[in-house]
């Protein structure tokens, strides 16, 4: 038995099909499990410990050969854009199933129905499982920490908190101003480790010369795998709606996550009985799927609505300690 799963991107969107690879691990226990997606991600494919074989994402003829030279008996399309409709074109697979992204529906809720909502992107892919007589209910996602030591020196006496304050779009970041009013009147025993993608290192410098003493600037610097091992260290994950949030809910840490122009309707919640999700619920929530360059309506108030003291009380509640 031979399974190509096919998802190119973004990080967050990978995390959530390691639930479908357990099912298939399950399901198919000696199958070769081969997992296409960009280059970038190959780390995070060996990190969802269900003994899937990377294939890098390629757009020549040759990279569309080698999948029909495969011939693979199952092919899963969790992407469903024109880059994996190729794929599978040239995989040629025995059986395929295609992950419906119910776009109308998440239309409908961007447009301001509120009586519509998606529990979880996981309830998707389940649904490509069913298209292949695989009905079943998926597990939250599980990551593998690997086994590393940290890449800096844990401060003692501290509760350490892994801020990742960017995302792919501005809509969807929590303002850089209230994480800096945030982190300065934060008590002495919060720590902070900045972290995220290479686009957010000016980001998260300019955030820790604000603060230099109670922070540590890790941003670009971490793999995948030294992610999620110093998220397994710290008591608290603070982000935005983003791939780090569900890396953070892999692991079941406590966190707290910040939705602005998206929305939990429209199944980005995290899959984490221990997250807090900090949304306005504001009748122009969501303004889009995904966060845009800025505010359609010019007032942001999705995010400016969310106090740094209100972040703050929460912290302290989820380490125990009570705001004076």
């Amino acid at each position: 038995m031979k399974i190509l799963i096919i998802r190119l991107s973004s990080l967050g969107d990978i995390v959530l099909t390691q639930s479908v690879c357990a099912r298939l691990r399950e399901r198919y226990p000696d199958a070769r499990m081969d997992f296409i997606t960009k280059v970038q991600y190959q780390e995070l494919v060996s990190l969802m410990g269900c003994g899937l074989n990377f294939v890098p994402y390629g757009k020549t003829l040759r990279s569309h050969l080698a999948l029909r030279a495969a011939r693979y008996d199952l092919v899963l399309d969790l992407h469903n854009k024109l880059s994996s409709f190729l794929i599978r074109l040239a995989a040629c697979g025995k059986v395929s199933s295609i992950l419906d992204k119910k776009r109308s529906l998440r239309k409908r809720i961007v447009r301001g129905d509120r009586q519509l909502g998606i529990r979880s992107t996981i309830d998707l892919y389940a649904g490509a499982l069913t298209g292949i007589g695989l009905s079943a209910q998926l597990e939250a996602p599980v990551m593998q920490v690997p086994e590393l030591g940290l890449p800096f020196d844990m401060p003692t006496g501290k509760k350490l908190i892994m801020l990742f304050p960017g995302a792919a779009h501005y809509t969807k970041m929590y303002p850089l101003a209230s994480y800096k009013n945030l982190l300065s009147i934060s008590p002495e025993h919060c720590f902070y480790i900045l972290a995220g993608s290479p686009a957010e290192s000016e980001l998260c410098a300019e955030l820790h010369r604000a603060v230099p003493n109670t922070s540590l600037n890790l941003c670009g610097q971490l793999s995948f795998g030294q992610i999620l091992k110093t998220m397994q260290s710290c008591d608290l994950v603070i982000s935005s709606d983003s791939g780090p949030m569900h890396l953070a809910a892999s692991l079941m840490k406590k966190q707290i996550a910040i939705f602005g122009a998206t929305h939990p309707r429209l199944g980005f919640a995290p899959l984490n009985p221990h997250a807090h999700i900090l949304c306005q619920d504001l009748d122009c929530q969501p303004c889009s799927l995904h966060g845009a360059e800025k505010c359609p309506q010019g007032h942001f108030k999705c995010m400016l609505g969310i106090k740094p003291q209100r972040v703050l009380e929460l912290i302290l509640q989820l380490s125990g300690h009570r705001s004076s």
